[in-house]
């Protein structure tokens, strides 16, 4: 094959592999970010725009490594028994902790756990954490149930999986892309992480590629 025929090849696959729904959408919704494209892109976050959503902004930005593809199928009945054993063991969890720093209606007394106690006190959120990983890997990782970001009150997940009943099953697919941005007067180099997913039910639910967004204090 000619060489001039070859670069032509490979830099029309190499566009090609960009012009994917993926691609496309993790695009417009960066280019948002730095304000030169369309603003609506930010509605492609999955749960909906927040307010700190809504005024993030970064200079610029380029992908510089993208993960393998995950995808994974399972049953809701399982998904929504395993996020409920979990959600249990966290409020139990909480309520151990609560007593365990003193506090009462009158008083409110905090003393410092040692982290034997915590340990202990975390174990009953931990194993069911651990299982639902080992179970449901995929759903887990777009769920943030192994990281303390999972409690978060604006987690997308939750709701998600509440709508998508307990009856049939699901397909859920993940790409991963690190992005680099430069942020702030002078234009520090950050890299994070950008998910896009996409969530199907066998009754019809279809999210769509969305972006899956990170908490307010955590952007893993």
């Amino acid at each position: 094959m000619p060489r001039l025929a070859l670069v032509a090849l490979l830099v029309s696959f190499g566009a090609g592999a960009q012009e994917d729904p993926v691609h496309q959408i993790a695009r417009a919704y960066l280019d948002a970010l730095v304000g030169v494209g369309d603003d609506a892109a930010r509605e492609a976050l999955l749960g909906g725009v927040t307010m700190n959503a809504s005024i993030a902004s970064i200079g610029s930005w380029r992908i510089v490594a993208e993960d393998p593809v995950r995808k994974e199928s399972g049953g809701l009945q399982t998904a929504a028994q395993l996020m409920t054993d979990l959600d249990k063991a966290g409020r139990a969890t909480l309520a151990n902790l609560l007593n365990q720093s003193g506090a009462t209606s009158n008083e409110v007394e905090v003393r410092e756990l040692s982290e034997a106690e915590a340990n202990r006190l975390l174990a009953p959120t931990r194993e069911r954490s651990s299982r639902f990983v080992r179970t449901l890997p995929v759903l887990a990782y777009v769920a943030r149930v192994s990281k303390p970001v999972y409690w978060h009150p604006k987690n997308p997940i939750r709701p998600l999986l509440a709508h998508a009943g307990n009856d049939g099953t699901y397909s859920l697919e993940v790409h991963r892309m690190t992005i680099e941005s430069l942020e702030g007067p002078r234009k520090e180099v950050r890299r994070w992480p950008l998910r896009v997913l996409r969530f199907t039910t066998s009754r019809g639910l279809d999210t769509g590629w969305k972006i899956l967004p990170a908490s307010d204090w955590n952007g893993d």
